[in-house]
């Protein structure tokens, strides 16, 4: 019989609903200001907790990293739906 995970909590719940892929946002990573685009946005497992986190391709920088939402800004959302 398998065991089942046990649910972990969330930390940051509320955030998974502000990002999405293809949205521009930035953060600080130490003293330096940093933009990207959102390419996937995950839960984290750590410490028995998940926490939203965000691939993101890093402008100026040509690589990609994982980033706790709740230090992202959103500089530019993208919409649902397209208008005609």
């Amino acid at each position: 019989m398998k065991k089942e995970k046990p649910t972990l909590p969330v930390i940051g719940k509320e955030l998974i609903s502000r990002f999405s892929p293809g949205e521009l946002v930035s953060w600080t990573e130490m003293i330096h200001d940093k933009t990207g685009i959102v390419l996937d946005v995950f839960m984290l497992e750590s410490g028995n907790r998940e926490f939203p986190c965000a691939k993101v391709y890093v402008m100026g920088e040509d690589i990609r990293t994982e980033i706790l939402l709740s230090n992202l800004i959103n500089l530019s959302r993208v919409e649902d739906s397209l208008e005609d």
